[in-house]
């Protein structure tokens, strides 16, 4: 009878810095294994089930933008966060925009 406990899966180096000294950080909500590297303190997972957003998606929000549709109806249909969503929309209107839009400097007193 074998009783031996099976052996764990290998630790990945880190996607960031290559690093190899990577420990094992818990895991998420899913019960996937989260790693960090203490080099460079990136978090990660393996094998994450969705990879980066790809050029058609950010294109894809960019047209429902033009199209003056709500952050929500864009995480709703193309089915990313909406944090994700609000995110990319503040990249897109900082580099669009010609001056900081923030508030306007005070004017001196009399």
């Amino acid at each position: 009878m074998n009783t031996s406990v099976p052996n764990p899966p290998p630790i990945p180096p880190c996607p960031r810095c290559s690093g190899d000294h990577v420990v094992r950080n818990g895991s998420n909500a899913s019960g996937t294994p989260v790693f960090r590297c203490p080099g460079c303190h990136r978090r990660f997972v393996a094998a994450p089930k969705k990879g980066p957003v790809g050029e058609s998606d950010r294109a894809r929000v960019r047209r429902l933008l033009g199209e003056r549709v709500g952050v929500r109806a864009i995480a709703r249909i193309t089915g990313r966060s909406r944090s994700w969503v609000q995110g990319f929309v503040n990249a897109v209107y900082r580099e669009g925009a010609p001056h900081h839009p923030g508030p306007s400097p005070k004017r001196p007193g009399p």
